[in-house]
């Protein structure tokens, strides 16, 4: 197992309260979903994308030792690399997480030089939410380095094993996205 530096370990602390939040985060998702039945190919399947997942886990950790940021940290520069100018309640929507949570991930980031939050043009009581070069930087790098990586991954594939790869997965994100749909939907408050 590697060793990690007191950064990493500070990190992993903080990863670990995030964590925690993110868990709250998710109770009213948990009440909305139901328990369905699972046959083996399915618990195989899950296996296979846990696996799957964790194979990024040294992309992740190598930039996290490096910049001192959590997954979360990470992947909210992402999304604002993709679209900049996000709304508090976009990132907490795209993040999957309460806009308390996002409140203290923008605020950290904040304070470390990677993003700015502005007032909104169109509403005075709104914030967009801004990379800064430092932030920038760090997204760019994420990206570049987890797609060199992941093209390390895959150059054993054929092509056709590609695209059958590439058209299961886009499936899956699709039924995330959807399941998010509903989950956003059952949370708001019934119009009186």
């Amino acid at each position: 197992m590697a060793k990690l530096s007191p950064v990493a370990l500070r990190g992993a602390g903080t990863a670990m309260r995030m964590q925690a939040r993110s868990d709250r985060d998710w109770t009213g998702a948990r009440r909305i979903m139901t328990k369905l039945p699972r046959t083996p190919e399915l618990d195989a399947a899950m296996t296979t994308f846990f696996q799957a997942s964790a194979l990024l886990d040294q992309i992740r950790l190598r930039i996290w030792d490096r910049e001192n940021l959590t997954v979360t940290q990470l992947r909210l520069l992402g999304h604002l690399r993709d679209r900049e100018g996000l709304s508090n309640a976009e990132l907490a929507d795209l993040l999957y997480v309460t806009r308390p949570s996002v409140s203290a991930l923008l605020e950290r980031l904040e304070r470390g030089g990677f993003i700015r939050r502005e007032v909104s043009p169109n509403d005075r009581r709104g914030i967009n939410i801004w990379l800064e070069p430092r932030g920038r930087e760090v997204a760019e790098n994420l990206r570049e380095e987890t797609r060199e990586y992941l093209a390390t991954l895959m150059e054993e594939m054929t092509p056709a094993e590609i695209d059958t790869f590439m058209k299961s997965v886009e499936k899956f994100v699709a039924s995330g996205r959807a399941r998010r749909a509903k989950d956003l939907a059952a949370e708001m408050p019934a119009a009186t």
